[in-house]
């Protein structure tokens, strides 16, 4: 459940199947229609639940269709846990770019300028950094990343490279381009620089 969703939560548990449907409904409308033709009512209508059960839960159509996005989005894009951080970073980071280069890459943009900043924050890019640093923290506890490094610094490199290439369109973010960032700092944070196979 994100953070958004755990902050919303009444006192009693909720109805999961309820919940379950909501989101489906809401993700199934955002990928038909966008954001444009998003609404509370459509969401109620094809999930079945009141308009005041769905308020109850969410306080407004950005904070749902975040939600109803974030689920997808981290099935989207797991962080591995092989023997390898190097080999899950990039694992993560190319079906990251692969989610971006989608409808999902389409639908976060459109999330990203309905949403608050603080909202975005705290539901989708903090969690996400939280695993990003665990794997870090893996590779250097193993010895496959140098002791000290700034891992905060590390995963602005990395994620801000996709988030610029996203929202800007500038250059594309192709396999290769993530290839050559990644390559870039791995090679910088490794114990001895190298080409990551």
């Amino acid at each position: 459940m994100s953070a958004m969703a755990e902050a919303k939560s009444p006192g009693r548990p909720r109805c999961q199947e309820t919940r379950g449907a909501v989101l489906r409904a809401a993700y199934e409308l955002l990928e038909s229609g966008g954001l444009v033709a998003f609404t509370i009512e459509a969401v109620a209508e094809r999930s079945g639940a009141a308009k005041t059960t769905i308020y109850r839960w969410w306080p407004n159509k950005g904070a749902l269709a975040m939600e109803s996005f974030l689920r997808v989005a981290e099935q989207q894009s797991p962080f591995p846990e092989t023997d390898s951080a190097r080999a899950d970073l990039r694992a993560h980071l190319h079906l990251f770019a692969k989610s971006l280069r989608g409808r999902a890459g389409r639908l976060l943009t459109g999330i990203v300028a309905e949403a608050t900043r603080a909202a975005f924050i705290r539901s989708y890019v903090a969690p996400r950094r939280q695993a990003a640093r665990a794997l870090l923290e893996r590779g250097i506890a193993r010895g496959e990343f140098r002791t000290g490094l700034d891992v905060e610094g590390v995963c602005d490199a990395l994620y801000g490279f996709f988030y610029m290439r996203l929202l800007l369109a500038h250059a594309p973010m192709d396999d290769a381009a993530v290839d050559r960032v990644l390559d870039l700092v791995l090679n910088g944070i490794g114990l001895e620089p190298h080409t990551v196979a």
